[in-house]
């Protein structure tokens, strides 16, 4: 990623750049922790026809070719084949199921419950709250990058709290920035410190009003003060410059801050942009934990018109068009079906790829790449067997280092139950290898990590 300083401060002029060197954080936590990252993927529906990302047997397995950018990469993987959704299987309500049940179990590994909606956070917030509980404090507790706009389905800070993505590269950049400022005390350090001070006020505000509540009102509060006690620390890390990272010498994204980045046309330079301050965010120590989303649930997800994608005709949900639903809708016995399913699964795959590239050509603090001491996990809203099949989620983790045994695939085996216990258990090993060797159980069911990933 290259970022000139005159091109930031025309596009992100709420901030100023005084000096040619950007000064990121190490984040504050015990004595020698290792720093660990973690990157979760969300891509919208499912491959609907095809069982992917593989076949075959644990070392002898072949990509499908709706998953072939990610070959490079094989070596460094994990692939698991026949998964059922989380969440699901414990819970079972008339009308949870398809996208109400993939959007909400996909990174929750919860149901709603009755309340359309997740009825705990996302594998994301859970690792960022709980490393910052920890004391493992960065200028962002996590990054969140999509390519749309609404709070809702899969990513929630907590039940029933939705949370949206940024899908503009130029305000991630903004809100990275502070942290990034060096030499003499810029506009943004000021109004870093000034929103210090603010916090804490509301802090010890929210702790005084708590003495005076019970019951309900309590606990609600709680949350709110417990929110605004990790936005502080947070606050307070960013003011606090101990290792340097280069300023980038061009421009973040191919296109400016107020170009349209929810248009189908901008999603090549909107995820470049993102796969690149993923690594900076990384580099620097801004955060551990990023979260990217091609769409969130039932997404009429598109891609630039140079991909060829074809049109689909009206179908029982109501849509049509070059987006990625309404071919979800389709039989595939219409010749178009799995020609268009497979041009978006290899974008995504193409994406996937490219973070994996940036994480293995970004050096860490040691100098050895990111990708030793980074976990990325990619995951669907649901699988193959129907348009809103819960079974056959193609899953996929890389990198993990010496923690985890790579090159190999996992055929879930067993009931739905026994199939889905595979996803809440991989949610466990995820935190664990972040570092949160109490956590034994993630989601509505099931205990403990998936010790086969240690080989």
């Amino acid at each position: 990623m290259n970022i000139s300083r005159r091109t930031l401060l025309r596009h992100a002029a709420a901030w100023s750049v005084a000096s040619p060197v950007l000064r990121a954080l190490s984040a504050s936590g015990a004595p020698g922790d290792a720093a660990k990252r973690v990157v979760i993927i969300f891509s919208p529906n499912g491959p609907q026809h095809q069982k992917g990302p593989c076949e075959g047997t644990e070392l002898d397995f072949q990509l499908h070719p709706w998953w072939s950018p990610l070959e490079r990469h094989r070596s460094d993987g994990v692939f698991f084949r026949s998964a059922h959704q989380a969440g699901q299987p414990f819970f079972e309500v008339k009308g949870e199921y398809g996208h109400l049940s993939g959007g909400v179990g996909a990174l929750t590994a919860t149901a709603s419950e009755g309340t359309r909606a997740a009825t705990g956070p996302s594998i994301d917030q859970f690792i960022a709250r709980r490393l910052q509980e920890k004391g493992v404090v960065t200028p962002q507790r996590s990054l969140l990058f999509g390519l749309y706009d609404r709070a809702r389905n899969p990513w929630y800070e907590a039940a029933g709290q939705a949370i949206a993505p940024i899908f503009n590269p130029w305000t991630a950049l903004e809100a990275m920035a502070p942290a990034l400022d060096a030499g003499p005390e810029s506009v943004a350090q000021t109004a870093l410190r000034k929103k210090h001070f603010i916090m804490d006020q509301l802090g010890q505000d929210c702790r005084r009003l708590r003495q005076d509540l019970d019951g309900e009102g309590r606990a609600l509060l709680d949350f709110h003060c417990s929110s605004l006690e990790s936005l502080e620390q947070s606050v307070a890390a960013s003011l606090v410059p101990r290792n340097e990272c280069a300023l980038p010498s061009e421009d973040i994204a191919a296109l400016p801050a107020d170009a349209n980045w929810l248009s189908r046309e901008t999603r090549d330079a909107a995820m470049g942009a993102f796969v690149e301050l993923t690594a900076l965010a990384f580099a620097c120590d801004l955060t551990r934990v990023v979260g990217v989303g091609f769409g969130n649930a039932a997404s009429r997800f598109a891609i630039p018109e140079k991909y060829g994608v074809p049109s689909s005709g009206r179908v029982d949900s109501g849509d049509s068009g070059p987006q990625m639903h309404a071919w979800t809708h389709q039989s595939r016995n219409n010749p178009d079906t799995l020609r268009a399913m497979e041009i978006f699964y290899h974008w995504f795959s193409s994406q996937v790829a490219a973070l994996i590239d940036a994480l293995k050509r970004t050096p860490d603090a040691d100098g050895r790449p990111l990708f030793e001491s980074t976990l990325v996990l990619w995951t669907s809203e649901f699988g193959s067997g129907g348009p809103h099949s819960n079974a056959n989620v193609p899953v996929m983790l890389f990198g993990g280092g010496d923690a985890i045994r790579t090159g190999r695939m996992l055929e879930a085996e067993g009931d739905k139950e026994a199939k889905a216990l595979v996803l809440h258990q991989l949610f466990v090993s995820v935190c664990r290898y972040m570092g949160l060797s109490d956590v034994d159980t993630f989601g509505n069911a099931g205990r403990g990590p998936l010790e086969w990933l240690a080989g």
